[in-house]
C-alpha cells in the first residue's frame, strides 16, 4: 500500500486586523487540511501560558495599567514557550502547523504602539521559525470594526479603535517578505477561504512524497 506524507513541517500563518475573519479562515483551513488526512494541527496567540493569560486578562479589562514594553514581553514569553512546547515539535514530526497570529501581529500591534518594529522583529527571528506562508487579510479599518460591533455583538475596545487599528494595517501593509500573501478579505467566508486555500494546495503539492508501506 502506498500513502503521501509531508517531507517537512509547514508553518501557515494566518494574519490580519481584527475584524478581518482571519480565526475563522484558520479554523475553516484546519477542517479542510484535516478532511483531506494531511497531518495538522490548530494554535493560536496569545496561548494559553502563563504569560498569554496575561494578556488575556489585560484585553478584557483594559491595557492602561501597563506599558507597552511590558506588555511586549509577556507576548515574547508567551511565544518562546509557544515555540519550544508546540510548534518546533510539531514541524519536526513532520505536521501542518497553522497559527492563529504569529509574530507578525506583535509587530504590527506594539509597533502601533510606539515600539521600533524592526526591534520587535529581529528579536522574535532569533527563536521563532520562519513560516512557509503568512496570509495577511486585507480589510478596510471600518470594514474590521463594523463586523466587531455587529457580528460579535461587541463594543470595540482600545486596541480596537479606528485610528490605532489604521497604524497596525499600514504596518502591516510595510511587511514585504517573499512568504507574505495578501488575501483580499471583502466577500463571503468561503470565498475568501478559497483564495486562501489555491495558495496552500500549491504550497503542499511540492512537499508530498510517496510511500510505500
Amino acid at each position: 500500500m502506498t500513502s503521501r506524507v509531508l517531507t517537512k513541517g509547514i508553518l501557515i500563518v494566518i494574519e490580519g486586523i481584527d475584524g478581518a475573519g482571519k480565526s475563522t479562515q484558520a479554523k475553516l483551513l484546519y477542517n479542510d487540511l484535516d478532511r483531506r488526512n494531511i497531518p495538522v494541527i490548530f494554535s493560536r496567540e496569545p496561548t494559553d501560558s502563563e504569560y498569554g493569560q496575561k494578556i488575556r486578562v489585560l484585553a478584557q479589562k483594559g491595557r492602561e495599567s501597563i506599558q507597552p514594553e511590558e506588555e511586549y514581553r509577556l507576548f515574547v514569553n508567551d511565544r518562546k514557550v509557544h515555540v519550544h512546547t508546540l510548534i518546533n515539535p510539531a514541524l519536526k514530526a513532520g505536521k501542518v502547523v497553522i497559527l492563529d497570529r504569529y509574530f507578525f501581529s506583535t509587530i504590527a500591534y506594539q509597533g502601533a504602539l510606539g515600539l521600533d518594529p524592526e526591534k520587535i522583529r529581529a528579536e522574535n527571528e532569533i527563536f521563532c521559525p520562519l513560516p512557509d506562508a503568512a496570509f495577511i487579510i486585507d480589510i478596510p479599518t471600518k470594514i474590521g470594526i463594523d463586523r466587531i460591533k455587529n457580528q460579535r455583538n461587541e463594543t470595540p475596545n482600545l486596541f480596537e479603535k479606528e485610528q490605532y487599528l489604521e497604524n497596525v494595517s499600514r504596518i502591516f501593509d510595510s511587511l514585504n517578505d517573499e512568504f507574505i500573501v495578501r488575501i483580499d478579505g471583502k466577500g463571503g467566508v468561503e470565498e475568501v477561504h478559497n483564495r486562501i486555500r489555491i495558495h496552500v494546495d500549491a504550497l503542499l503539492e511540492n512537499q508530498f512524497q510517496t510511500v510505500i508501506e
